[in-house]
């Protein structure tokens, strides 16, 4: 019986004095950026997916008014004033769950922001986030991608 209590107070002990896992991950987190004006994490998502093989992971987010609209609307006709941004992250693996995965640092920030009939695509990458230029042809087929994206359903 003492064996027992022995053991049960050394494991109190040494796990008393282990350093307590991070709580937010700051890495994955947006750092105020001077191009990059507003913060997409606190925007409402509207779908998620992941690239295994680029092992990236991204997630669709959209101000109250692209919310909404993809809400009721399947088509990728936003209105006036919404705006949509793309956030990846690339992975690593998650400490806590065995196999799983969780963001590790923002690799990209896409913003698609709507005016009557037209859209303006920009993308920001670095860190701080910078604004860069990428070749009309990449930027037609990147806003498609992401205008096109369904919300995801859930209960």
């Amino acid at each position: 019986m003492k064996k027992y209590s022995l053991f049960l107070i050394l494991s109190l002990i040494i796990s008393c004095n282990e350093k307590p896992k991070e709580l937010i991950n700051i890495n994955a987190s947006i750092q105020q950026s001077s191009e990059l004006k507003e913060n997409p994490l606190l925007m409402h998502p509207i779908t998620s997916f992941i690239q295994p093989k680029d092992s990236t992971m991204s997630t669709l987010y959209g101000n109250e008014i692209a919310f909404d609209y993809a809400k009721q609307h399947s088509d990728s006709k936003y209105p006036k004033d919404a705006v949509l941004y793309e956030v990846t992250w690339k992975q690593k693996p998650d400490e806590v769950w065995f196999g799983g995965n969780i963001p590790k640092e923002i690799y990209s920030v896409e913003k698609i922001s709507f005016d009557d009939d037209n859209s303006v695509y920009e993308r920001f990458e670095g860190k701080p986030l910078k604004k860069i230029q990428i070749k009309e042809t990449e930027e037609k087929l990147r806003k498609d991608f992401i205008i096109n994206q369904k919300m995801a359903v859930s209960p």
